[in-house]
């Protein structure tokens, strides 16, 4: 399996894990598991974002605000 589907299957995971601890009644447990939840969401998704635009889009970018710029830029949430 490549590397890019790899990071997909760990960000489709991530999301679902996220998303399920939101549907929790709010409680101080419940809000700190949702924030490690959102960061490491948030990680695994820019490093997907920066394998997708690497392999797909052969543009290089190594920061989490440079790899959502030029994602935006050419338009991948309008895909």
């Amino acid at each position: 399996m490549e590397k890019l589907e790899l990071v997909a299957n760990d960000a489709g995971r991530a999301l679902r894990t996220l998303e399920e601890v939101l549907r929790e009644p709010l409680s101080p447990i419940v809000r700190d598991a949702s924030i490690q939840r959102f960061e490491y969401t948030f990680e695994v998704t820019w490093k997907l974002t920066k394998e997708y635009m690497k392999d797909v889009e052969g543009i290089v970018c190594n920061s989490p605000k440079s790899c959502f710029r030029e994602a935006f830029r050419i338009g991948i949430h309008k895909r």
